[in-house]
Protein backbone atom coordinates (compact mmCIF):
# COMPACT_ATOMS: atom_id res chain seq x y z
CA UNK A 1 0.00 0.00 0.00
CA UNK A 2 1.16 3.50 -0.78
CA UNK A 3 1.70 6.08 1.93
CA UNK A 4 -1.35 7.54 3.68
CA UNK A 5 -1.50 11.22 4.54
CA UNK A 6 -3.69 12.14 7.51
CA UNK A 7 -4.60 15.84 7.40
CA UNK A 8 -6.45 17.41 10.30
CA UNK A 9 -7.40 20.68 11.90
CA UNK A 10 -8.07 21.13 15.60
CA UNK A 11 -8.95 23.99 17.89
CA UNK A 12 -9.70 22.42 21.26
CA UNK A 13 -7.49 19.34 20.87
CA UNK A 14 -10.37 16.85 20.60
CA UNK A 15 -9.68 16.20 16.92
CA UNK A 16 -5.97 15.72 17.65
CA UNK A 17 -7.05 12.94 20.03
CA UNK A 18 -9.11 11.38 17.23
CA UNK A 19 -6.04 11.48 14.99
CA UNK A 20 -4.02 9.71 17.71
CA UNK A 21 -6.65 6.95 17.67
CA UNK A 22 -6.52 6.75 13.86
CA UNK A 23 -2.73 6.44 14.08
CA UNK A 24 -3.11 3.53 16.51
CA UNK A 25 -5.14 1.61 13.92
CA UNK A 26 -2.76 2.56 11.08
CA UNK A 27 0.24 1.07 12.89
CA UNK A 28 2.26 -1.08 10.55
CA UNK A 29 1.32 1.06 7.54
CA UNK A 30 3.31 3.88 6.00
CA UNK A 31 1.57 7.12 6.96
CA UNK A 32 2.29 10.68 7.96
CA UNK A 33 0.18 13.16 9.91
CA UNK A 34 -0.16 16.82 8.94
CA UNK A 35 -1.80 19.65 10.88
CA UNK A 36 -3.46 21.83 8.22
CA UNK A 37 -2.55 24.90 10.29
CA UNK A 38 0.85 24.41 8.62
CA UNK A 39 -0.64 24.18 5.13
CA UNK A 40 -1.60 21.36 2.79
CA UNK A 41 1.21 21.39 0.22
CA UNK A 42 2.12 17.77 1.01
CA UNK A 43 -1.38 16.69 -0.05
CA UNK A 44 -0.40 17.04 -3.71
CA UNK A 45 2.21 14.26 -3.55
CA UNK A 46 0.20 11.71 -1.55
CA UNK A 47 -2.40 9.49 -3.24
CA UNK A 48 -4.14 8.09 -0.14
CA UNK A 49 -5.64 10.70 2.15
CA UNK A 50 -7.62 10.84 5.37
CA UNK A 51 -9.10 14.28 6.06
CA UNK A 52 -10.29 14.99 9.62
CA UNK A 53 -12.23 18.07 10.73
CA UNK A 54 -14.47 19.07 13.60
CA UNK A 55 -17.57 21.08 12.78
CA UNK A 56 -18.06 24.58 14.14
CA UNK A 57 -20.99 26.96 14.02
CA UNK A 58 -23.73 25.77 11.72
CA UNK A 59 -21.93 23.06 9.77
CA UNK A 60 -18.74 25.03 9.21
CA UNK A 61 -15.16 23.86 8.86
CA UNK A 62 -12.66 24.32 11.67
CA UNK A 63 -10.71 27.59 11.19
CA UNK A 64 -7.45 26.00 10.01
CA UNK A 65 -9.36 24.04 7.36
CA UNK A 66 -11.21 27.22 6.43
CA UNK A 67 -7.85 28.95 5.92
CA UNK A 68 -6.71 26.30 3.39
CA UNK A 69 -10.10 25.60 1.80
CA UNK A 70 -9.53 27.65 -1.36
CA UNK A 71 -6.28 25.79 -1.99
CA UNK A 72 -7.99 22.46 -1.26
CA UNK A 73 -10.63 23.26 -3.87
CA UNK A 74 -7.91 24.04 -6.43
CA UNK A 75 -5.97 20.76 -6.08
CA UNK A 76 -6.31 17.91 -8.56
CA UNK A 77 -7.60 14.80 -6.78
CA UNK A 78 -7.62 12.56 -9.86
CA UNK A 79 -6.30 9.11 -8.87
CA UNK A 80 -6.48 9.99 -5.17
CA UNK A 81 -8.43 7.92 -2.65
CA UNK A 82 -9.88 9.95 0.22
CA UNK A 83 -11.49 9.00 3.53
CA UNK A 84 -13.21 11.72 5.56
CA UNK A 85 -13.76 11.94 9.31
CA UNK A 86 -16.09 14.49 10.87
CA UNK A 87 -16.28 15.33 14.56
CA UNK A 88 -19.36 17.00 16.00
CA UNK A 89 -22.05 17.05 18.68
CA UNK A 90 -25.26 15.48 17.42
CA UNK A 91 -27.39 16.84 20.26
CA UNK A 92 -26.12 20.40 20.76
CA UNK A 93 -25.70 20.91 16.99
CA UNK A 94 -28.20 18.38 15.68
CA UNK A 95 -29.31 20.69 12.89
CA UNK A 96 -25.86 20.68 11.30
CA UNK A 97 -24.20 17.53 12.64
CA UNK A 98 -20.72 16.92 11.13
CA UNK A 99 -21.39 19.45 8.36
CA UNK A 100 -17.67 19.92 7.84
CA UNK A 101 -17.51 16.47 6.24
CA UNK A 102 -19.73 17.61 3.40
CA UNK A 103 -17.56 20.64 2.70
CA UNK A 104 -14.47 18.41 2.42
CA UNK A 105 -16.40 15.85 0.37
CA UNK A 106 -17.66 18.46 -2.09
CA UNK A 107 -14.19 19.99 -2.51
CA UNK A 108 -12.40 16.72 -3.28
CA UNK A 109 -15.09 15.04 -5.38
CA UNK A 110 -15.39 18.14 -7.57
CA UNK A 111 -11.72 17.65 -8.43
CA UNK A 112 -11.81 13.90 -9.14
CA UNK A 113 -11.27 12.13 -5.79
CA UNK A 114 -12.60 8.68 -5.10
CA UNK A 115 -14.13 8.98 -1.62
CA UNK A 116 -14.26 5.79 0.46
CA UNK A 117 -15.51 4.94 3.92
CA UNK A 118 -19.17 5.95 3.78
CA UNK A 119 -20.80 4.85 7.06
CA UNK A 120 -24.27 4.05 8.34
CA UNK A 121 -26.38 6.68 10.08
CA UNK A 122 -27.72 4.04 12.49
CA UNK A 123 -26.85 4.67 16.12
CA UNK A 124 -26.86 8.45 15.76
CA UNK A 125 -29.52 10.93 16.87
CA UNK A 126 -29.42 14.25 15.02
CA UNK A 127 -32.02 16.47 13.38
CA UNK A 128 -30.38 16.88 10.00
CA UNK A 129 -27.07 16.99 8.23
CA UNK A 130 -25.78 17.75 4.76
CA UNK A 131 -23.16 15.03 5.25
CA UNK A 132 -25.46 12.18 4.22
CA UNK A 133 -25.53 10.91 0.62
CA UNK A 134 -27.66 7.89 -0.32
CA UNK A 135 -28.62 7.38 3.35
CA UNK A 136 -24.99 7.12 4.51
CA UNK A 137 -22.52 9.58 6.02
CA UNK A 138 -19.86 10.60 3.46
CA UNK A 139 -17.26 9.42 5.96
CA UNK A 140 -16.89 8.50 9.59
CA UNK A 141 -19.02 10.61 11.94
CA UNK A 142 -17.81 10.86 15.54
CA UNK A 143 -19.35 12.50 18.61
CA UNK A 144 -16.85 12.81 21.45
CA UNK A 145 -19.33 14.74 23.62
CA UNK A 146 -22.05 12.09 23.69
CA UNK A 147 -20.69 8.83 22.26
CA UNK A 148 -16.99 8.82 23.08
CA UNK A 149 -17.31 5.21 24.22
CA UNK A 150 -18.20 4.30 20.60
CA UNK A 151 -15.21 6.09 19.05
CA UNK A 152 -12.49 3.41 19.29
CA UNK A 153 -14.70 0.69 17.76
CA UNK A 154 -15.98 3.02 15.05
CA UNK A 155 -12.46 4.10 14.09
CA UNK A 156 -11.18 0.52 14.13
CA UNK A 157 -13.99 -0.76 11.88
CA UNK A 158 -13.65 2.22 9.53
CA UNK A 159 -9.87 1.88 9.15
CA UNK A 160 -10.24 -1.87 8.51
CA UNK A 161 -12.79 -1.07 5.79
CA UNK A 162 -10.80 1.61 3.98
CA UNK A 163 -7.25 0.21 4.22
CA UNK A 164 -7.80 -2.33 1.41
CA UNK A 165 -9.15 0.48 -0.79
CA UNK A 166 -5.91 2.42 -0.49
CA UNK A 167 -3.66 0.99 -3.18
Amino acid sequence: MKKIGVFYGTTSGITAGIVDEIEFYLRGEEYEVFDVANGIDEMESIENLILVSPTYGVGELQKDWENVYDKLKSLDFTNKVVGIVGVGNQFAFGESYVGSMRKLYDAVTAKGAKVVGFTSTEGYSYEETESVVDDRFVGLALDESNQDNETPDRIKAWIEEIKPLFN
